[in-house]
């Protein structure tokens, strides 16, 4: 098996890129299975999981404009350790504060329940 690393952080942003198509058809896959069986909760974690994602985007845009530590370095195991703790962070924000966009959603979407 050989395994190309990730060298760069255009790279690590394509990644990013495709980790948010990823997520976002599966939030649309979600909300289309919550829809089609009519369960609120479902509907509802869904809104969740995206209100994840916006908040880890959100993350990953700030995180871009700090400026790398020269004491840790720009190599690639940090930059895949900030990326697994900036996704914790996000599920985290997204389920204990109050942002709002999830409920927005949520109300919306589930009108058509």
């Amino acid at each position: 098996m050989n395994v190309n690393p990730v060298n760069s952080i255009e790279e690590m942003n394509q990644i990013n890129q495709l980790n948010i198509k990823t997520n976002t058809d599966a939030f649309q896959k979600a909300i289309q299975d919550a829809m089609n069986s009519k369960d609120k909760e479902k509907l509802k974690e869904a809104c969740r999981d995206l209100e994840a994602v916006f908040v880890n985007q959100m993350l990953t845009e700030m995180r871009n404009t700090i400026p790398k530590d020269p004491l840790t370095g720009d190599d690639f195991a940090t930059d895949v350790f900030t990326t697994m703790m900036y996704d914790n962070y996000a599920q985290s924000i997204a389920k204990n504060a109050d942002l709002g966009i999830a409920d927005a959603m949520y109300n919306q979407l589930s009108k058509k329940i």
